[in-house]
């Protein structure tokens, strides 16, 4: 529950140190930056609450946790790549272990780890 909103908030284990906002809006880019490398047009947004995934032709699709984004992703566009591009290394080099956590949640939700 978030004290500041009432809202209630899924644990995500993408954060170990717990979710915030910031958090969420900069995994959201990180996810939208994933999605434009593989030019799936899906895009990714982070909210206070979690995500939404707007899918070509649909309405966007809330989602709570990283998993449950990559799920909605994959299932639309199982081939989307989920190595992180150089460039998108480079420009979250500050936030490499989340990059790594993100991609790791792919790779669980692909069954691969």
């Amino acid at each position: 529950m978030c004290g500041a909103c009432g809202r209630t908030v899924a644990t995500d284990p993408v954060f170990p140190d717990g979710r915030t906002t910031r958090g969420n809006l900069i995994a959201g880019q990180i996810l939208d930056a994933l999605c434009a490398a593989a030019r799936n047009r899906i895009r990714v947004a982070g909210r206070p609450d979690g995500f939404a995934v707007s899918l070509p032709g649909r309405q966007p699709v809330p989602c709570a946790t990283v998993a449950d984004v990559w799920s909605a992703i994959l299932a639309t566009a199982p081939a989307t790549a989920t190595t992180p591009t150089a460039e998108l290394e480079a420009r979250y080099r500050t936030e490499s272990r989340l990059v790594r956590a993100i991609v790791a949640a792919a790779n669980a939700v692909r069954g691969g780890g």
